[in-house]
């Protein structure tokens, strides 16, 4: 199911004793979020050579 709060309690209060799975897709998502804020964080830190030096060996420009 969807990772929204509302929704995890509606299935406790309706079904108590309902294991609840949450879908790959949420999981997927808030980890690639996670690492995207990361990245970029990290990115921030570089002196604009070292950011010059990474767009060079992965052949982009963020």
């Amino acid at each position: 199911m969807d990772m929204w709060n509302p929704y995890r309690a509606a299935v406790k209060a309706v079904l108590p004793q309902a294991r609840i799975v949450v879908d790959k897709f949420h999981v997927v998502r808030m980890a690639n979020d996670a690492l995207e804020r990361v990245r970029k964080g990290l990115r921030k830190e570089l002196k604009p050579s070292q950011s010059r030096g990474l767009s060079r060996e992965t052949g982009k420009s963020c």
